[in-house]
């Protein structure tokens, strides 16, 4: 077995001679002088210890040696053409791929729901969503953007802030009705679900009426939870306006009270200033951001 290998300069002056029958037209194809063809295979030959040519009359013909070598060459370098062509494939698809990590209430209330608009806006883009409750780790994962809930500034981070967003009394179509008229105050006297993060207290401040947290019922720390709760007419529930929007504009939802108070946590999308899809990342921020700010 050999043990150095043959330069692909070498390898290639064989071949393309190989196929041609001549060192002329193996230079003119290789863009290279007759002197460095013969140079090569005079060096391929004497490292090999064999003949490959043999001269009849003015065309190069394989010798056995010289043919076998040739047709084991062609099926090696097409092999490295394919698979060099799927080495470029698989990074071009990379470019424009995006690994997103989302909090599952707002992967299931928002995101998802605007998928279709967008595939058209970003034709090509190859997405793949991972919901999670834990903060993102994007050195330790392939990940690319976060879309997460909390304080800015992210530090170390790139960060983009989607919009200001609200805390909305909701409810559902139903239990609107059956208690048409509402107002603030009838709020204390009425189902409430409760969140872990946001509190009737604040909600009734906004409202200009005292409301104390309800002593009973049911606890959601999932906003997801929650909004299929106040959906399904279990009462009314405090909940970011963004996430409401989907099951507003469905009939799922409505806003009865018009009361409402800023959130202390907003949400940002998140990624590292060194990752090299730079140019995808700032285009997929922007559509969610304007996205987010239409409604």
């Amino acid at each position: 077995m050999i043990r150095r290998l043959p330069s692909m300069q070498v390898l290639q002056a064989f071949a393309a001679t190989a196929r041609t029958g001549s060192m002329t037209r193996a230079a003119d194809a290789l863009c290279v002088t007759h002197g460095a063809i013969s140079r090569h295979i005079r060096a391929l030959e004497s490292q090999l210890g064999c003949t490959l040519f043999l001269r009849a009359g003015r065309q190069l013909e394989l010798t056995a040696a010289g043919r076998e070598l040739a047709d084991d060459l062609d099926r090696a370098l097409r092999a490295v053409e394919l698979s060099l062509a799927g080495a470029a494939e698989r990074r071009a698809r990379e470019r424009q791929s995006l690994h997103v990590n989302v909090s599952p209430e707002l992967a299931a209330a928002w995101l998802v729901p605007r998928l279709p608009q967008l595939r058209e806006a970003l034709p090509g883009l190859d997405l793949s969503i991972a919901a999670s409750t834990e903060d993102p780790d994007f050195a330790r994962s392939d990940l690319d953007v976060s879309l997460r809930y909390g304080p800015a500034p992210f530090t170390g981070y790139q960060c983009l802030k989607l919009l200001d967003d609200d805390i909305i009394a909701v409810c559902s179509p139903a239990f609107a009705q059956r208690h048409a008229g509402m107002t603030a105050a009838d709020a204390a006297h009425l189902a409430r679900l409760r969140h872990a993060r946001f509190r009737w207290s604040q909600w009734g401040a906004a409202a200009g009426v005292v409301l104390d947290e309800p002593e009973d019922g049911i606890v959601f720390d999932c906003r997801a939870l929650l909004i299929e709760a106040a959906a399904s007419g279990m009462g009314l529930a405090l909940t970011r306006a963004l996430l409401a929007r989907e099951a507003i504009a469905a009939g799922r939802l409505v806003q009865p009270l018009a009361a409402s108070f800023p959130a202390s946590h907003n949400c940002y999308i998140v990624w590292r200033g060194d990752n090299p899809k730079q140019g995808l990342i700032r285009r997929f921020a922007q559509w969610v951001r304007e996205a987010a700010v239409r409604g």
